[in-house]
């Protein structure tokens, strides 16, 4: 009995450490693409204060191509990447650090600035 117990424990511990990181990378990408971002609050923590900008709509492609909208329906493109370990977000050339992700709000922390997003679709 404690072999069957062992057994299947082991079986088990290898499918849920086997499939985290893949579930957790595409339940972010599938988070990050099924919404259009606003930036809600951007914080210069440097400077204990939070900072105005320009109000856009960020639109994230599964092809891995951002588009940022401003109001003037301008737009500027970049490519973007998750991380394998969906804690970093690569936009153009710079790297965030994804410190939260939900169906709602993102935020992304790039030394001591961070840009908290809010869903918009």
């Amino acid at each position: 009995m404690r072999i069957k117990i062992l057994i299947i424990s082991v079986l088990i511990s290898l499918f849920v450490f086997s499939c985290t990181d893949t579930y957790v990378y595409n339940a972010s990408q599938r988070k990050l693409i099924n919404n259009s971002w606003k930036v809600n609050t951007y914080v210069d923590y440097s400077q204990n204060s939070t900072l105005e900008i320009i109000q856009a709509v960020y639109v994230f492609e599964e092809s891995g191509v951002l588009t940022k909208i401003y109001p003037n329906n301008d737009t500027v493109t970049a490519e973007w990447e998750m991380s394998v370990d969906a804690q970093y977000l690569t936009l153009g050339s710079n790297v965030f650090k994804i410190t939260e992700l939900t169906n709602k709000v993102m935020s992304l922390r790039f030394g001591d600035t961070e840009m908290f997003f809010i869903a918009i679709d």
